[in-house]
This record gives C-alpha cells, structure tokens and sequence, in this order.
C-alpha cells in the first residue's frame, strides 16, 4: 500500500474566521441527541440555536461519522433530506441537492467555513480534496446561500467542520480492507497543554488508502490524507485556531459503457490510459476575540495551493464532420492549478433584542491552465482506447481572480417566539485573462479583463409555536458567474456568457413529538433560475457552455428519526426527496426547442431508509435501503433510466480501546448505475460496484 504521505512545505502564517467561539470547545463529545436547540454554524457564520434559523439545515454528528466507517462521503451526507451524491469510483462523484445530479458550480463546498476552492474554478469533484478522518460533523444547507458565503451557493452549502483538540492524551489506529481491492490505514493523535502562553491543543487526523485489484478494470486508486489542528486558548477572550490540511488523489478513470457492454461485462473499460492526480493543500487561522457580552470579532487569512493534471475519458471522444463519425477518435489532457491569498474579517453585536453580523472579505486566486490535443487510437473489435500522441498545444493561460464582498445579517427577536431574519451580500468578481499563445481559432482568445457584481438578499423568519415545534419559511437569491474554463477553453471569440441567477423560496416543519421519540422535518421549496448555465453537446460531438434561458426546480425534502425502543436503542431513520427539474425557458438551437422538457439526470424521488438496533450495548446493527427513482437521461426526454434500490448492511462492535466493523455494500448484488450521459445518439453508463464486503479494525488509546 502506499501510505508516504506527501507534504508541501507550509510557509504561510494565518488568522481567521468563520464561525463561532464556541467550536473551541472541545467537541469529541459523542452525544447524539437531537433537539431543537442544536447549535449550527453555517446557516448564520456564527453559532446559533437551530430553532432561531429560517433555513433548511441538516447536522451530521461526529457519533454517526464514526458508527459509519465511510469511505465515501455520500454514504453520510445521502442520509439527510433532499441530498443525493452518486459515486463514480475512486471518490469522484456529482452531487444533487435542488438540482439534477450535475457537475455545474452551483454548490459551495466548505472546511471550517472556508471555501474549498475558489469562485470561478469550481470542480464537482472537490470533495475528494476533504479529510474525511479529520472531520467531526458536518452542516448541509439546502437551498441558495449566498448572502452569506456568495456565488456559487445555489442548491446547497455543505460544511465540514474538523475535529478540535482533545483534553486528554488520545490516539487511534484503524485498518479495514474490502472484497474488491480497497485497503485502508487510519492515524490519529491528540492532546491539549498547558504552557506559559496558554493552553494549547494538537489534533493530527490521517489516513491513507490503496485500491488494486477489483471488480474493474483501470480502476486502481491512491490517497493520502493529513490534518493538523492547532487550538490556542490565549484568554478567555481570545482564542486562535490554526489548521493545515493537506490531499493527495492519484486515480485511474473508467469512463461509463455503451448498453451492452454495461449489461454483459460492467466490469469492462474502454480506458488504458486515463487518470486524473490531485494535491490540494489549506492553511488557514482563526483569531477570535469576545469584547464583552455583547460584541465579538473574528479576523482569518488563509491560503490554498491546488494543482489538478488528467488525462480525463470525459473528454476523449469520437471524431465527427458533418453530422457522421469519421472513424477516428480524439482527446485532451488538462493542467491546472491556482493558489489563494484570502482574508476574512466579521463582526457580531448583541443589541437589545436584535444580533447584528457584519463582515468583509477579499480573495486572490491566480489560476494557471494548459490544455494538449490528443490523437487517441481504438481497437475495433473490443472498443479499447490503446493508446495516444500529443498534436498540439491548445491553450496556455493565466487568469487572475479575485473576489471582494461585504456581508450583513441580522438577526431580530420580534417577540418572544417570533425570529426575522434578513441579510444582504454585495459581490465583486474580476477575471484577468492573459493568454500565453498567439490568440486564434485554435489557441484561445485575445487578453481581457471581465468583471461581475451581484447583490444578493435574503428574507426570513422562523416561529416556534411551541419548544419542540418551528415553522420557518425563507426567500434568497444567488447567481453563478461563468467558469474560467466556460469563457477562456474555448474558441478564439470569448462567449458573452451571463452570470446565472436564482431565486428561492422555501418553507419548513420542524417538530419533536411522542415525548422526543419522534423528530423530523418538512421542507418545500420553489427555485427558479435564470440564464442557468448548461453544458450542451454540440453536432460535431465537441461540448460547450449555454445560458439556458429559465429553469425551475420544485419539490418536498423530509426527514426524521423514530426512537422505537430504549431498551436496545431501536432506530428508525428516514430520508427522501420528491422534486421536479425543468427547462422553463431552452432552446439551444434554431431547430431545437427543449422548453417544457424535465432536466436530464434529476431523479423525481431518492432517499433512504435505516433501521438501527443494539441487541447488546457493544454491538451496533444497521440495515439500510438506497432507493434512486427514474429520470431522464438526454434533453428531449427520449432516453430514460430506471432507477434502482441498493441494501447495505453494517455491524460495529465496540468495547473498551478496541473496535470491530464489517459491511456488506449493495448486499442484494443489483445491477445499477451510478450516473449516465448522452453523445453520438447514444446512452453511456458509469456502473456501480457489485456487492462488496469490508472489515474493518480500530484501536483507540487513552481516553
């Protein structure tokens, strides 16, 4: 296995900001009880009791991370209302949360409040680039966000906060390996200091995983993982929070398959060569400081180090002139990479009856980008991309960025159990384009600059009728400017893209009932969009961006939790979506006119379904259903899937230092698919993994 963990040398010192002094506490705290009065952080940047947010918020606790022993994100965040991310192999994946299952940038991706990756270089893929081993929970806000953390935050603000300092000397070793190939080696230490400065607390989170042989073919995968938390509790007033993340991906790409292929051998790839490797690197600081009572300040800095190269199978493709094949196939691989300089400054007021919250921020990201023709040859009789060539150089470019914003939100108790809620954000977005090559049809468009300002506001307010119900409802708006690699991977003419905008309502049902057994939610919500940038597939099998007029996103998210029996801890989980994703306003072309036709990829209903018994307090079990439904897989609604239900099953058994888990995943051994797509009038499928089993062993030492 490889497990030499890669690190960049850090030079960067930092300060910040985000969320509230209250995650300096220590938080390694296993109590998953849900109430109303669970503290979140991303719905305001600031601590604040869930039954005072107009906003529909889910919190994944650090008790479930651990009875879960993901190696996947999706495999937590699916378990709360309205989300859905699908799993492409080797942690790549596409999210849906108040969207089709897309890759388009209209999800904000966030580590401690800090946005994982800059605006205008979103990658759906980013959350390969998270420690999952060092997180503690995680906050997923559905709906448009950007009033708060700007573009980008359309369908949903997800929020991964890393683990703090523990009190006492602790430290954790973990192995599991799985049926088809993957291996895995968990690392953690930690321990909080008294010293002449203060006290001080050190958290290392680690792990490193190897995929080899599998079910697949060109399947193998590496991954190598390192968080360090440094608390420092200089007063009671003052406190900083230091963090070094570090992620390195190098994964093997199988693309998807036609019908038949899919069908006999879905094992098979049409793939030899095509990879994708990864280093992400974050620093960031928090300086936090309580003035009084009343007012509180944060101040960050932070900075990002990304380097993205592939050779992707998403871009190899079959040549064609005229509208017909011409027998020869085509490719590109990609570099690029940025580096960010942010700051970020907040302020809180508690002011009589009203919490103010003002904020500043500024980003600079210069980003780097080089993309080379291929020549890719097949074999003809078993479809097999054997090899390439580099033609030419197609695009060599600097694009600096940078985003200055200034954010407000306030928070009024109107009366004793009524909460409003408004908040306003104004954005500034430049791009400097600096082409490296002699602009033309083939090497890119000349030098520019462009610019983007959008305000973005936000209404609400949240009733609790009683302490165990809320009623909330919200009104917000977010807008998506173009991508770099949407204005400047093109043609020699940059596109006159728009920024795309959205409005969203939505309102809620929280509630605690049967003397706290039973705890759920219930959320509609309508969000419209305008200008919603679309990836099209063009004749000549070459893709590129489009505003796409109007679309309309609509449906119901729910979720709750049934406590059936104390005794042995009895559990009833459940999760689901029932939502509808249409083009209002589509027509890509003179003869084409997609208007009224659902959005391909955008199940109608998804969710899950968990049931959890403790037969013995050592020993967990858990029975789980995955059910996706059908949905179209091209614009004119001519191709269609099926849908799937996929059964897994889990035991834990802990006691004392040690612990021991296995998993049975897709334990029915379904045939399904992960994702599809549509080109050369045909459907490809990117197929799921058979029915996997996974061991697993921790030992945890000190408290």
């Amino acid at each position: 296995m490889n497990t030499q963990f890669r690190l960049s040398v850090l030079t960067a010192a930092c300060l910040s900001v985000s969320y509230s002094a209250g995650t300096w506490a220590d938080t390694s705290s296993k109590d998953e009880t849900k109430t109303l009065a669970t503290i979140v952080v991303t719905a305001s940047r600031d601590g604040e009791s869930i039954n005072n947010t107009p906003a529909a918020i889910s919190k994944i606790s650090n008790q479930t991370i651990d009875d879960k022993h993901a190696t996947f994100i999706g495999q937590l965040v699916n378990q709360t209302p309205g989300v859905l991310m699908n799993d492409l192999g080797n942690e790549q994946h596409m999210m849906s949360i108040r969207q089709p299952m897309t890759t388009a940038a209209v999800y904000q991706y966030l580590e401690d409040g800090i946005s994982i990756r800059p605006v205008g270089v979103f990658n759906h893929n980013a959350l390969y680039e998270v420690n999952l081993a060092g997180i503690d929970n995680i906050e997923i806000l559905r709906g448009p966000a950007s009033s708060l953390y700007g573009s980008n935050a359309i369908g949903g603000t997800i929020n991964f906060l890393t683990k703090a300092p523990s009190l006492n000397p602790t430290a954790d070793l973990g192995l599991s390996a799985s049926s088809e190939g993957y291996r895995r080696v968990d690392l953690g230490a930690s321990n909080t200091f008294d010293t002449e400065l203060g006290e001080q607390g050190l958290r290392l989170s680690a792990y490193a995983t190897d995929r080899g042989d599998s079910w697949q073919d060109h399947a193998e995968s590496n991954k190598q993982s390192v968080t360090l938390r440094h608390d420092w509790h200089i007063s009671d007033a003052t406190q900083v929070k230091n963090i070094v993340s570090y992620n390195h991906l190098k994964a093997d790409m199988t693309g998807s398959l036609n019908l038949d292929d899919y069908n006999r051998r879905p094992g098979y790839s049409y793939q030899t060569f095509t990879y994708r490797e990864v280093n992400a690197t974050r620093l960031s600081s928090q300086l936090s400081h309580h003035w009084n009572d009343q007012q509180q300040s944060q101040m960050m800095v932070y900075y990002r180090d990304n380097t993205t190269e592939q050779n992707p199978s998403y871009n190899i493709r079959t040549d064609v002139k005229n509208g017909k094949p011409t027998g020869t196939y085509s490719g590109q691989t990609t570099y690029n990479a940025f580096q960010s300089y942010g700051l970020n400054v907040q302020h809180s007021a508690n002011l009589d009856q009203v919490k103010l919250t003002v904020g500043a921020m500024a980003d600079h990201s210069p980003n780097q980008a080089k993309t080379n023709d291929i020549e890719v040859f097949r074999d003809p009789e078993t479809l097999v991309y054997t090899g390439y060539q580099q033609r030419q150089l197609l695009r060599d470019f600097n694009v600096d960025v940078n985003n200055q914003a200034i954010y407000t939100q306030a928070n009024w108790l109107a009366l004793p159990n009524l909460n409003l809620v408004g908040g306003a954000r104004y954005d500034w977005i430049a791009y400097d384009y600096d082409n490296q090559l002699t602009p033309s049809k083939v090497t890119g468009a000349p030098d520019e600059k462009r610019s983007f300002h959008k305000a973005s506001p936000q209404l609400g307010f949240v009733w609790n009728i009683t302490p165990e119900m809320d009623i909330y409802s919200n009104w917000s708006q977010g807008f998506v400017p173009p991508e770099v690699s949407s204005l400047y991977g093109a043609n020699l003419v940059t596109p006159n893209l728009k920024e795309a905008t959205f409005n969203n309502v939505d309102a809620g049902l929280r509630f605690k009932l049967l003397d706290d057994r039973l705890d759920g939610e219930i959320t509609l919500y309508r969000l419209q969009g305008k200008d919603e940038l679309i990836s099209y597939t063009k004749v000549d099998n070459t893709r590129e961006p489009r505003n796409a007029g109007k679309t309309r996103h609509q449906g119901i998210e729910i979720g709750g939790t049934w406590k059936i029996n104390q005794v042995y801890d009895q559990r009833l989980k459940l999760s689901g979506s029932l939502a509808k994703h249409e083009y209002r306003e589509f027509e890509p072309s003179t003869i084409l006119d997609y208007s009224g036709n659902a959005m391909p990829s955008a199940p109608k209903t998804f969710g899950t379904v968990e049931y959890q018994i403790k037969p013995i307090p050592e020993l967990l079990l858990s029975v789980e259903g995955v059910y996706v439904g059908s949905y179209w897989i091209n614009d004119a609604n001519t191709e269609k899937y099926n849908g799937h239900t996929v059964l897994n099953l889990r035991a834990n058994y802990h006691r004392n230092t040690y612990e021991v888990y296995g998993q049975i995943l897709n334990a029915a051994d379904v045939h399904y698919a992960e994702s599809t797509s549509f080109s050369n009038n045909q459907v490809g499928y990117t197929p799921a993994a058979p029915r996997t089993y996974l061991m697993g062993l921790r030992y945890h030492f000190g408290q």
